[in-house]
């Protein structure tokens, strides 16, 4: 049940309220009640905005990892091909090229007032596609109920968000309804639970995978480094080879993902092969700042993402000191936070320890969570983020990387007391600077 009379005063009391039989409301108030408010309250904003997909066609894209890349490589494709596309994902909400969200939006799927509202002024001005991020939390609170979606992406599960699902079994569900919701559903089959929803899913399908040879698969990978990796794509039509210029090993099934979908949806595959070569990196994914040394900087903020990066890194470092700063989340699953740690202790050959987006936690509270998972206790603890990504630029050594992980894109920092401007690549531009007039006369 949840109480209302705090936030119903005289100055703004509604007509009537939309809640189930447990509210708890003043006693003038009307109320209509409903078996799911959340629900209603979806369906009642879609109407509210009279949104109808006519003449757009809506691609979702849920999983653990790898959501903002696969989205956006997916609208980069289409953008290039000719659609009108607009983009609702993590932190970035764009209609073309136009960045259209408040400056802290920071949510992977807005709720129903934002989410409809946008749907609607995309469809005004044009768009004939949108490419949305699907969280669980979006599926599991009702939020794009009232959508029917053309295709949907699973990209891969793993242990998240244990605090609001309590295990990966209702995580799984959660993200499994989209697919009962979609008219065509693309799955990466060499994850565990992207085979299992595509053998669950009833309606079409499309499997893709590396290690297992989907309808759609990758060989000849070929790993370049910085400069990004190549490979063959492959269906039982065509083939050609891709080099995709963004890092990561990884992003060949993101990549793979969106080029099946592109294609599912009728683009040419020699518009898809030159629009995915063409692609940069997404900002704040496996992004690199290049000096005498390399700031690498990644959103990275789930165990696995974490250790997908940091492994990446490692087997192209060489003889490379490699230096990670990272921190972990407040008000969010804390058992991830000590695996963090073996990651870093795994990979890095430094680590510095510091905060990110603390929210109503200490800060010294979540750093205590981290240091836990820490097995020869070889890390540095910095609370101050700006002096941390400082400290680990000042001491690198010329062609040294240097990894900043965890707020990517974001540009502000969230403690007990809201948002405040935070600027990384501000911060890293001025540390490089000053480590190059420090460094400009030491030989």
């Amino acid at each position: 049940s949840k109480k209302y009379d705090s936030i119903i005063t005289p100055s703004n009391t509604p007509i009537a309220v939309i809640c189930d039989k447990n509210a708890i409301l003043p006693q003038n108030i009307h109320r209509i009640l409903v078996e799911n408010s959340r629900l209603a309250t979806a369906n009642a904003y879609c109407r509210f905005e009279r949104f109808t997909p006519e003449g757009m066609k809506i691609i979702g894209v849920t999983g653990t990892n790898g959501k903002t890349t696969t989205a956006s490589l997916i609208k980069n494709i289409l953008s290039d091909v000719g659609y009108k596309t607009g983009f609702i994902g993590t932190g970035k909400i764009s209609i073309g090229d136009e960045i259209i969200n408040e400056p802290n939006y920071s949510m992977t799927t807005p709720d129903p007032p934002l989410l409809y509202r946008t749907l609607k002024q995309m469809q005004m001005q044009g768009c004939d596609a949108v490419v949305m991020e699907v969280s669980s939390h979006a599926l599991a609170l009702e939020k794009v109920a009232p959508l029917t979606f053309d295709y949907a992406v699973f990209t891969n599960l793993s242990p998240e968000h244990t605090d609001f699902h309590r295990d990966i079994d209702n995580y799984f569900n959660a993200k499994f309804r989209l697919f009962n919701k979609s008219r065509c559903s693309i799955f990466n089959i060499d994850d565990e639970y992207g085979k299992k929803a595509y053998s669950r899913c009833e309606g079409k399908k499309i499997s893709a995978g590396i290690l297992w040879r989907g309808d759609v698969w990758a060989n000849n990978v070929e790993g370049l480094g910085f400069d990004g990796l190549k490979y063959t794509y492959n269906t039982n039509k065509f083939s050609f080879k891709i080099h995709l210029q963004i890092p990561g090993m990884y992003n060949v099934y993101n990549s793979i993902l969106a080029a099946t979908t592109c294609i599912e949806m009728g683009c040419k595959p020699c518009e898809v092969k030159k629009a995915l070569c063409n692609c940069e990196a997404v900002d704040g994914r496996f992004e690199i700042i290049n000096d005498k040394i390399s700031v690498i900087i990644d959103y990275a903020h789930t165990s696995e993402a974490f250790s997908a990066i940091l492994s990446e890194l490692h087997s192209i470092k060489g003889n490379r000191r490699l230096t990670v700063v990272f921190g972990c989340g407040g008000d969010r699953d804390r058992a991830k936070r000590p695996r963090m740690a073996e990651i870093a202790e795994k990979y890095a050959d430094r680590v510095i320890i510091t905060q990110d987006n603390s929210r109503n936690e200490s800060a010294k509270d979540i750093i205590s969570d981290i240091i836990r998972g820490f097995k020869r206790g070889s890390y540095e603890i910095k609370e101050d983020r700006e002096e941390a990504i400082k400290a680990a630029i000042l001491s690198a050594n010329d062609s040294d990387l240097v990894a900043i992980i965890g707020k990517g894109p974001e540009k502000y920092n969230i403690d007990k007391n809201g948002y405040h401007p935070f600027d990384e690549r501000q911060i890293i531009r001025c540390a490089l600077k000053e480590r190059n007039e420090t460094t400009k006369y030491a030989y």
